[in-house]
């Protein structure tokens, strides 16, 4: 969690134009994963809450971020809570990163898709295609068989 807080927090520096070649969010990917595999994967998470991870890409590069949200009505179903990030699709990772700075979209959310799109600037400038976050393997096949519920959009 401290990387979300820190990510969020992190001053966004202001430029007018995107750098050249910079890729456009294509496709946003969200995983809540099984009771089990939040268990083996994400150490902090417990039986209050849903667990997943949520993943952000562009055309040579994603972003990842974990998640632990609470297991409330508010965050049961998946599509409703996560459609707003649908918005940031077309956008650069830094306009996205201001846009979702601006939001009223709850503390959560922005925490979680900052934190998601400062991975992704981090691996687009690294040329990084990573495999794993920590020991979670980051193939979707193995993150759909961990999942009781995904959306892709």
């Amino acid at each position: 969690m401290t990387k979300l807080i820190e990510a969020a927090l992190t001053r966004v520096i202001e430029t007018a134009v995107p750098a050249l070649g910079e890729e456009t969010i294509r496709h946003m990917e969200i995983f809540r994963f099984d009771r089990g595999s939040a268990e083996r994967f994400i150490p902090w998470s417990d039986h209050s809450r849903n667990c997943g991870l949520f993943k952000i890409s562009c055309k040579n590069a994603s972003g990842y971020a974990e998640y632990a949200l609470p297991s409330t009505r508010e965050f049961a179903d998946l599509v409703r809570w996560a459609s707003v990030f649908s918005r940031l699709r077309g956008m650069h990772v830094m306009e996205a990163i201001r846009y979702v700075q601006k939001q009223q979209w709850g503390s959560v959310r922005m925490l979680l898709a900052v934190s998601a799109l400062a991975d992704l600037e981090a691996n687009q400038h690294q040329h990084i295609s990573r495999k794993r976050l920590g020991s979670l393997p980051l193939e979707r096949s193995f993150l759909m068989d961990c999942s009781e519920a995904y959306y892709h959009f």
